[in-house]
Order: C-alpha cells, then sequence, then structure tokens
C-alpha cells in the first residue's frame, strides 16, 4: 500500500525510533505507539494511532527493569519516568518493593515506572550521584528530581503525576514582591492577550522539565510588565541572588529555553534546605555560611549583605582581583540556624540566640573560621565580609577544629584501626609471620624445652 503511494503520488515515508529520539516524538505530541503523522508544507496530520486516548506510558502498570543496555534509550523517550536506584541486600529497598508495585499500577498510562540496580549497573548509578539506597528520582527531558517525602503510595504517586500536568502559577500584583523577597530562585512568564499559544506551550513544557526544580509563575498584567521594566512580550526572566535576568533568545527554539533555565536555575546564595544541607557543605572548598533566624525581620539586611557580599566575590575572581582558595572559589550558603541549633552550637560554637552569624566553615577538613581578624564575629557588612573572605586567603585567620575533644580522639584511634585493617588486608603474608613470629619468641623466651634452655636464658640476661 504504501509502495504504491510513493511510486504514483510522491509521498516520502520514513520512521522513527522513538525510544532513541525520544526529543522528536516529544516535539510531535506522540501519545502512543505506533503513529502515523502526514507532513504538507509544514502541516502535520495525525492520521492513524494505536491508542489516541493514552500517553503511552506504562501501558500494562508494571515495573520496568532497566540496566546498562536500555537505560538511556528508555529516558529519551521523551515520558515522565519514576526510576529507583536499589540494592537486592537493601532492607529499605526490600520493605519498599510491594509499595512500588503498587505505584506502578497507580501509574498505568500515565507515568513509567522502572528500578535500576545499582550494584550490577555501577555505571548508571554513579551517572545519577546515588549515594544511598533507595534512591528515587523522576526523570523528563534530561532533567531529574529526586523524591525527598515519606515513601508511601500517595507520596509516590502524586509526586510523578505532578510531572504529567503544566505547573505554572498565575500571579496578581500583590504577589510579585513577595516573590521577589524570598530566597529561592523563581521564573516569571510574561505575556498579553496577543502572544501566541504556541509560545505558552513551549513555558508549561517548560514547568514539567523542571517540576518542583523552580518556581515558573506567570502574569497576563501590564502593571506588573512594567514593575519588572519589560517592554517587549512575551518575556521569561528570572529572579535570584537580589537581581533579575531576562532570557535572551527565541522561544520558538524550546531547548534554549531549557538550556537557559538549566543554566540560571541554581542560586548563587542559596538557603540550605533539611535534605540538601548535607551535601552542599560536605562538597569540597570553603563555604561563607549565613545563620539566621528566618523569622525575624533582621534576617532580610544580613541576608541582603551576604548576597551582594557574594555578587562582589565573584565579580573580583572574574577580573583577577582575587584567587583560589586551596584551588576552590569560596562558596556562599545560608542555613536557618533555629532548625540547625545542635549543628551550630556543638560544630561551631554558635548559639541560636546569637544569630545572625556568619562562618567561614570547611567540612571535608573539618574546621572553620569563627571570627575575624581582630578577634570578634564577623561584622554583617560588606565589606567586613570581603575583608573576611580576603584575611582567610591570606592565612590572618584562626582556623579551629569542628571536632570536640572526645570526636577527635576517637578519629584518631579508628584512623589507627582502619590502617592495622587496611595492612592486613593488603599484605597477609607479612601480617601472619609476623605474629607467628612474635608467639614463636615468647614460646622460646618463657616456655623454653627444659632446664638447660632456661639456664641459656638467664645467663644472657645476666
Amino acid at each position: 500500500e504504501y509502495q504504491e503511494l510513493e511510486q504514483t503520488k510522491g509521498f516520502k515515508f520514513a520512521e522513527v525510533d522513538c525510544l532513541i529520539e525520544g526529543d522528536i516524538c516529544h516535539d510531535n505530541n506522540i501519545k502512543a505507539y505506533p503513529s502515523l503523522l502526514l507532513y504538507d508544507n509544514k502541516v502535520t496530520q495525525k492520521t492513524r494511532s494505536s491508542d489516541d486516548s493514552g500517553s503511552g506510558a506504562n501501558p500494562r502498570g508494571e515495573v520496568v527493569v532497566l540496566d546498562s543496555t536500555n537505560y538511556e534509550s528508555a529516558l529519551k523517550d521523551g515520558q515522565p519516568w519514576l526510576v529507583e536506584y536499589y540494592a537486592p541486600w537493601c532492607g529499605h529497598c526490600k520493605a519498599l518493593a510491594p509499595i512500588y508495585e503498587n505505584v506502578a499500577q497507580a501509574l498505568k498510562g500515565k507515568v513509567n515506572v522502572a528500578k535500576v540496580d545499582c550494584p550490577a549497573n555501577e555505571v548508571v548509578c554513579r551517572s545519577q550521584k546515588v549515594r544511598g539506597y533507595p534512591t528515587i528520582m523522576l526523570h523528563l527531558h534530561g532533567q531529574a528530581t529526586e523524591f525527598k517525602d515519606q515513601r508511601t503510595l500517595e507520596n509516590l504517586s502524586g509526586f510523578a503525576l505532578g510531572a504529567t500536568e503544566p505547573s505554572i502559577k498565575p500571579i496578581k500584583l500583590g504577589d510579585l514582591q513577595e516573590i521577589k523577597n524570598s530566597p529561592d530562585v523563581a521564573f516569571v512568564y510574561l505575556f498579553d492577550d496577543k502572544t501566541s499559544k504556541d509560545v505558552t506551550a513551549v513555558i508549561e513544557k517548560q514547568s514539567q522539565v523542571f517540576y518542583e526544580q523552580v518556581s515558573i509563575y506567570s502574569a497576563n498584567d501590564p502593571v506588573i510588565v512594567r514593575q519588572l521594566s519589560i517592554t517587549t512580550l512575551p518575556a521569561l526572566v528570572v529572579l535570584k541572588d537580589e537581581r533579575q535576568y531576562q532570557f535572551p533568545g527565541s522561544f520558538s527554539d524550546a531547548k534554549a529555553v531549557q538550556s537557559w533555565i538549566d543554566l540560571v536555575k541554581t542560586p548563587l546564595v542559596p538557603l540550605l534546605s533539611n535534605s540538601g544541607a548535607a551535601a552542599a557543605l560536605n562538597a569540597p572548598g570553603w563555604v561563607v555560611l549565613g545563620l539566621f533566624d528566618i523569622s525575624k525581620s533582621s534576617m532580610k539586611v544580613a541576608r541582603h549583605a551576604l548576597v551582594e557580599t557574594a555578587h562582589s566575590y565573584m565579580e573580583q575572581l572574574a577580573s583577577g582581583e582575587r584567587q583560589l582558595l586551596d584551588g576552590r572559589a569560596v562558596r556562599f550558603a545560608m542555613l536557618d540556624g533555629t532548625k540547625w541549633t545542635k549543628y551550630i552550637k556543638s560544630a561551631l560554637s554558635i548559639d541560636v540566640l546569637n544569630l545572625p552569624a556568619i562562618v567561614a566553615v570547611n567540612s571535608q577538613q573539618e574546621t572553620f573560621y569563627p571570627y575575624a581578624s581582630d578577634g570578634r564575629r564577623v561584622s554583617m557588612e560588606k565589606e567586613a565580609l570581603l575583608q573576611y573572605i580576603t584575611d582567610m586567603e591570606t592565612g590572618r585567620l584562626e582556623e579551629r577544629s569542628m571536632l570536640s575533644y572526645a570526636q577527635k580522639t576517637f578519629k584518631h584511634v579508628s584512623g589507627r584501626a582502619s590502617a592495622a585493617v587496611g595492612f592486613v588486608n593488603n599484605h597477609p603474608f607479612v601480617s601472619i609471620i609476623v605474629p607467628a613470629a612474635l608467639v614463636y619468641g615468647l614460646v622460646k623466651k618463657f616456655g623454653g624445652n627444659g632446664p638447660e634452655s632456661s639456664r641459656v636464658d638467664i645467663a644472657k640476661a645476666d
């Protein structure tokens, strides 16, 4: 049938493997397999589909096993994938197994559900920076969002379904100042009644791609447009670190929009969450950490000083006025001290009553700088903060350990024990000979073979 149309009517036929070319299939709104589309002068008509009512995702409501042979191709299909990274011996993973099977059934026809055995597929799990089991991520269009809530059927299903619908939040003028004052990164899509629906569709797609990573708001309000100093619509701006940046490209290029959001979505001075604080603080290098009581008005002034310091530091680093510290740029972050009272008290010797406070921390070296060069707490002013960093760079500050005396003693002893264990593992032959020789010597010295040997030992001792 197809050959006759090709020969008599000049039709051209081609096929696309959606597992390999997921972006193409998504851009053409492919919902099920197989689908046949007719292109005529850039006008597309869907002529046949195996199931026009479904998305084609998770058709059987089952957990798919992914490994190094099919992982990449599966996640390129343009559909959302909920993936559990697990280990067969992991107790929490075993407990999750029946719940996860029910999740797959609940998401039938909506979201693909899969699992990866990490010990058997180390390269896959390393590429996703899996650090514990089970780790659950939602993958869509090259972006991965980690699930961090309690692992229940309702929570997992709701988390996955959230990526299947656009999550743009309309705002009014009264909402704008609150968004600007927030330490969180916010994207605002500005449009009017003349804006093409295709442009809006591109932004809606991004709200799914970056689901739970960023907040995307929308406004069809000329007053908000003026407030943000926008002169041409449509426009997409990001508000972060007390600055505003605008997308410079064309909205007809969806990949360019996605790349720009991915590039600017991370704040220069993030407010660390409970789930992300450990990873941020344990990363290599120094962090200038602002410890605040979020509920107090003084937090706004202190945060402003820290953010402006971070901007100036990065500008000075780029211009060559500053050098890297221990081979790395200094990072900046904020922590709600009222939620981390034990950490700031035991590790940093700061009482919650003394907030806000600034301290530079190097968690890998387990050291910190508690005071400025004058022996006082660091002042919450931009120039004082920049001088504090300069004094760090020039070695004018006194480092302190984050460990107590008992912790340092335990670490020293455990380090010696680990070294001994490592030596035994690496030199098993020596580790057998040395104890054997010691035992032999003790037997010879204190056991002997009768009176004669005893007399010889005494004579030697004399």
